[in-house]
């Protein structure tokens, strides 16, 4: 059967959970009802991914038209497995204290191209070298590179050519520290940019990302085009996990890279970036006191990843050191730019914890960075690890309301009252106001997508009809006055109703005292004054007109002081009358 048809029989699927056995996953796959499948001719998995080849190729396309695969509550991911990459070739087997200068003229002899035709990304101490031309090749020269390859060594060592499956993943260097995972999957999902679908977003170390997609066409769509995020000109390539967090483009140096532990590999130690077998000589560390303290596994805490494996690691450092005195104090600090993240971070339960089960460790937030000071270099640069992997972890997303709403939001009673109920619920966050964008900054992306469901549900709009009657109240003075003492309340005014917007769980109060307040007749009294003989005047010829007033009571006043009428009135009456005079003429009117 031909290659091409067996490429279409074939499935991929991923995020397969530990507990879901074998027999079970190919049985869901085998049944037509549950998955749309059928008979399988071979199955193959490893970890968490699984490789299916089925009978026939109208099976497979049944399987990758349904839209979700639910297993034991899992959803599985399930795509066409990524076909052979013709712009690559992975040379194994070469000598890891090879020169990168004598690898590419080796290249350029088997492959008869310039350097200008291809990038080298070789591996740390792995004795591999991926090869990615800038155009596709074909299987006719594909064969006669094979034919050079194995009949040529280099440096006395046997390669071993192989092509390689296309990545669905890509690195990306050169991201400011205050780029979230949320703002790169945004960036990255963007049509416009070549992108698409993101499942994945990892911060591999500072300003380097690796980012997986649902589909793998993506990768060389993304590729094609130059990126800037943030006025930082992105570096992109493809991302394989044989090649490490490091793969790029090297300089003329020999392969492994690394001849000693010093105090920069071992931070790449201890964030991740290299595995300890690929670092000579190899670090011992006591993991006798490897008890975690309780208060480190305490609900809700940012981070811990490797919590137990560091925790570990820091109390016998410090246990040892304990019995000989330091003769010099380590120490290292943490640029934090993000104001929202180091807040969070602050209040978190992590930070508080770590201060207290490192009583030989001070650990101090200073403005924008975290100062990090102790008897031992290893178990600084260990708290230093934890610290950016809770970093790293730290989620943000935004979202977009309306003017008023927003406004709402950014008054503090009403932020102090959300967050605390956030804390309460497990969530701790904070969030930032920007015109009409809401930022939100949690512990994980989990909890900061939970988080903004949160918000959203915490803010209550109703409406209260006003009638003809009581509209009047809406332009007094005390209404005013009156809305300033209501709290955590925002009012608009309408022509016959009042739009309120508050938070939920007090929506029947504050309609209370809305409605207590417009029922409630006000009085207000006013003093129009005049001449004497004006006075006289309106009291001879306008009597009729005055005392048709019957919602307003009118008095004279003829004191020392002052002559004129003292004019009292219910402020929630729908009309009420007032006398103006201007050039001695008595005039009617009404105000509403």
């Amino acid at each position: 059967m031909s290659e091409e048809c067996l490429e279409e029989r074939t499935v991929e699927v991923s995020d397969i959970p530990e507990e879901i056995e074998d027999e079970l996953l190919a049985l869901y796959f085998e049944n037509k009802r549950r998955s749309g499948g059928g008979p399988l001719v071979s199955f193959h998995r490893k970890g968490s991914c699984a490789v299916l080849v089925f009978e026939a190729t109208t099976v497979a396309a049944r399987v990758l038209a349904k839209e979700t695969h639910v297993l034991q509550g899992s959803s599985l991911t399930v795509r066409r497995q990524a076909p052979k990459d013709p712009g690559k070739l992975l040379l194994r087997g070469i000598n890891p204290n090879t020169s990168l200068e004598l690898v590419e003229l080796y290249v350029e002899n088997v492959t008869g191209m310039g350097s200008e035709d291809y990038i080298l990304y070789p591996s740390r101490g792995k004795g591999l070298v991926l090869v990615q031309f800038h155009r596709p090749i074909s299987k006719e020269e594909l064969q006669r590179m094979y034919a050079k390859i194995s009949a040529r060594q280099l440096d006395r060592a046997t390669i071993h050519p192989e092509q390689i499956e296309q990545t669905s993943s890509i690195l990306v260097e050169n991201l400011k520290p205050s780029i979230s995972e949320d703002v790169l999957t945004l960036y990255f999902e963007n049509r416009r940019r070549g992108g698409g679908e993101v499942k994945e977003v990892c911060m591999l170390a500072d300003g380097i990302a690796k980012i997986t997609f649902l589909d793998f066409e993506v990768v060389e769509s993304i590729l094609k085009k130059p990126h800037k995020l943030d006025e930082c000109n992105l570096k992109i390539q493809p991302y394989f996990d044989f090649l490490g967090m490091e793969a790029s483009p090297r300089s003329l140096s020999p392969l492994n890279g690394i001849e000693e532990v010093n105090d920069n590999n071992l931070e790449h130690l201890l964030t991740g970036s290299l595995s300890q077998e690929e670092i000579s000589p190899p670090i011992a560390l006591d993991t006798a006191a490897s008890e975690i303290h309780p208060a480190s596994l305490e609900k809700g805490a940012v981070g811990g990843g490797r919590d137990k494996q560091i925790s570990g690691a820091i109390e016998a450092s410090e246990k040892n050191n304990l019995h000989s005195a330091p003769s010099t104090v380590s120490s290292a600090s943490i640029s934090l730019p993000d104001p929202q993240k180091l807040s969070l971070y602050k209040s978190s339960q992590l930070f508080q914890n770590l201060q207290k089960s490192h009583p030989n460790f001070d650990i101090r937030i200073t403005g924008r960075t975290i100062e990090i000071s102790g008897p031992s270099q290893l178990g600084v640069e260990q708290l230093k690890s934890q610290i950016l992997e809770s970093f790293s972890e730290i989620a943000q997303a935004h979202l977009t309301f309306n003017e008023g709403k927003a406004r709402f939001l950014d008054r503090e009673e009403v932020k102090d009252r959300l967050l605390q109920s956030l804390k309460q619920q497990g969530l701790p966050s904070n969030y930032t106001v920007t015109d009409c964008v809401v930022t939100v900054t949690s512990s994980s992306l989990n909890s900061v997508n939970e988080a903004c469901r949160c918000i959203k549900s915490l803010i209550s709009e109703f409406d209260i009809e006003v009638t003809p009657e009581f509209e009047c109240m809406l332009y007094c003075k005390q209404w005013s006055e009156f809305l300033d003492t209501l709290g955590f309340c925002s009012v608009s005014n309408r022509r016959d109703k009042i739009e309120v917007m508050t938070l939920a769980g007090m929506e029947d109060e504050k309609k209370v005292k809305i409605i207590e307040f417009l029922s409630t007749p006000i009085q207000v009294e006013t003093v129009i004054t005049m001449e004497p003989g004006m006075l006289k005047y309106i009291q001879i010829h306008c009597h009729q007109l005055l005392a048709d007033m019957d919602s307003v009571s009118i008095f004279p006043l003829e004191a020392e002081d002052v002559t004129g009428f003292k004019v009292c009135l219910f402020s929630f009456q729908s009309n009420y009358y007032c006398l103006c005079m201007y050039n001695g003429k008595t005039i009617s009117g009404s105000h509403t």
